[in-house]
Formats: C-alpha cells, sequence, structure tokens
C-alpha cells in the first residue's frame, strides 16, 4: 500500500507529532497535513522522533523520503557522496577478514583517532577504507545503487566484516552486502582495547540509533553510568539534509544544548555541538585519546585521503 494512503488511513490527528516536532510545530502541521505538502519534502530532518511518540506508529520520514524520490534535489549533494573525492581505499590485495570502514564525516573530525584505529587494524592484519556509504543519497531522494567500490573490496580482500565507526554507516550497510555489519565498539570490545568510562556522563544518541539503541548496547557496557539527558532535542541539527532549506529550525536545535559536558557517537552531532559544548567522541574516549573534534573538514579530509 502507499504509505502516504496509509497515514491518511490511520492518522488520529491526535496532535502529538506536532507537539514533539520543530518541523511539523512552525508549519502547524501533523503527519496527515504532510501527507499533502510535497513542497516541505526536505524540511524533514528524518530524526524519527514522529514515530516514537505516535500511538499509530506513523513516520514523516516516509512521508519525506517518497516526495524527495518524486522530486529529488540536492544533485551536487549525490555527485559528490557517490564518488567521494577524498575516499582512501585498500591499496593492499592481501586477504583481510576485517575491513575498518571509517566512513567520510569521522575521518574528517576525527584525524588522530582515526589512524589510532588504522594502526590497530594493520597490527591485526586487517585493512581500512575511508570512503561514504551513500547514506546522503539516499536522503536526497535519488537513486541509490549498491557501491561497486566496496563490493569489489568484500571480494577481492576476502572480507567476513565491515567495521563501521559511523552510525549512520552502520544502520544504511546493513543487510545490503552478503557479510557481517559491526561497529567498532564491538570490534574494540573483542579485542579488549576499550578503556572504561567509569564517571557519570550525559549522552546525545544520533538520530539513527536513538530508539533501537543497538550501538549503544556495547557501548553501555564498558561506560554503564549514563543520562539520558537530552530527550527534548531530536536532532543535532544535520539530519536528513534539512538544514539546507530550515537553517532556522536546525540552528535551534544545536543550541538548545548549551554548556553541557556531552559523551557522542556520532562526528556529525559532535561537530554540530562542539560549538557550544565540551563533546567526547566515545570511539576516541575508549581508547584513551579523547580527541576533541577538528571543525576544519576539508583540511582534515584531504589528508585522511593519504593515510597509510
Amino acid at each position: 500500500m502507499n504509505y502516504l494512503k496509509f497515514v491518511e488511513d490511520n492518522c488520529i490527528e491526535c496532535g502529538v507529532c506536532t507537539k514533539n516536532c520543530p518541523f511539523l510545530s512552525k508549519y502547524n502541521i501533523n503527519l496527515l497535513d504532510f501527507t499533502k505538502k510535497e513542497d516541505l519534502a526536505y524540511s524533514c530532518f528524518m530524526c524519527n522522533k514522529c514515530s516514537h511518540v505516535c500511538p499509530k506508529n506513523l513516520n514523516g520520514k516516509y512521508i519525506s523520503l517518497l516526495f524527495r524520490k518524486n522530486n529529488p534535489k540536492y544533485k551536487l549533494v549525490k555527485l559528490n557522496k557517490e564518488s567521494y573525492p577524498f575516499r582512501n581505499l585498500p591499496k593492499k590485495t592481501r586477504k583481510s577478514s576485517d575491513l575498518l570502514y571509517l566512513g567520510c564525516n569521522f575521518p574528517a573530525f576525527y584525524p588522530e583517532t582515526s589512524k589510532a584505529l588504522i594502526d590497530l587494524f594493520k597490527k591485526n592484519g586487517f585493512v581500512f577504507s575511508i570512503d561514504c556509504c551513500r547514506n546522503p543519497v539516499y536522503n536526497t531522494g535519488f537513486n541509490e545503487n549498491p557501491s561497486t567500490r566496496l563490493e569489489n573490496q568484500i571480494n577481492n580482500l576476502k572480507i567476513n566484516r565491515i567495521v563501521t565507526a559511523c552510525p549512520n554507516c552502520y544502520h544504511h550497510l546493513k543487510n545490503k552486502y552478503k557479510v557481517e555489519i559491526i561497529s567498532v565498539y564491538k570490534w574494540l570490545e573483542e579485542y579488549n582495547y576499550i578503556k572504561d568510562i567509569e564517571k557519570p556522563y550525559n549522552v546525545f544518541f544520533p538520530c539513527s540509533d536513538r530508539y533501537n539503541r543497538e550501538i549503544f548496547s556495547v557501548i553501555k557496557r564498558h561506560a554503564p553510568n549514563w543520562n539520558d539527558k537530552f530527550k527534548n532535542t531530536n536532532c543535532c541539527g544535520a539530519g536528513g539534509l534539512a538544514v539546507k532549506k530550515e537553517k532556522d529550525i536546525a540552528d535551534a536545535m544545536t543550541a538548545s544544548i548549551q554548556n553541557e559536558e556531552i559523551y557522542s557517537y556520532c562526528a556529525t552531532c559532535s561537530m554540530r555541538f562542539s560549538k557550544y559544548n565540551k563533546v567526547h567522541h566515545f570511539a576516541s574516549a575508549f581508547l584513551d585519546i579523547d580527541e576533541e573534534v577538528k571543525t576544519d573538514y576539508l583540511k582534515n579530509a584531504l589528508k585522511a585521503k593519504f593515510f597509510k
């Protein structure tokens, strides 16, 4: 069934979604109204908060994606992420059962931690890859084809597991390839490379892992004293490419958390919140590096292209 029709048939217009979403609130609409507002396709941050609070489990993200597929935009995003100019792929043809998949944002915002992870994988006989998982292409509405680059790496290097540093990569790549997808935290735990965090801390959950918390299920074993303090902030402001059209909402969400010490496991969230807060990334903290987020994306991405 067409999802728009599904929403039309099931929405009870209770208004809970509007109360919990700054985008819906700004335009004074609910999810049923949204099905008739194709011009607002790129205003949704795809954070899934509406689905979480909706008594019928309806989801504005799916409405937005349907509209975007009818009228895809941001072709430059598609071109850049499909042919990611700063990609750094394995050069060796030897077998490597595990592949460290650093994504695109993590190496640019956390270059020192990326190098440390690369060294640990090399120490254990494994290789790394810096590339885009194409989740941004999916969000533009353009057709997203599986990466032949990644498929070639899997086949040529006899990869059994892809180890992701980014939660978006983890959730986007799952079930798309014939190999197991795990988080870098599971890998670090297996090899006993995690220095536990004993002190209490406040965690900001990235959109892709906020409600199922698959990745966090490993993290919390090594950082048990966590607080879910930021429930009222749906997104860091970068979700769903909506910042391009709804900068005021995006900036307000980022600014809603100020003067706090935050732990995150998304490099993009870390970058957004670092304007106002001290931000720790779990991957860096677990390695006892605790690197501050670097905001010079182009400079660091270019350096990452030549990591050995």
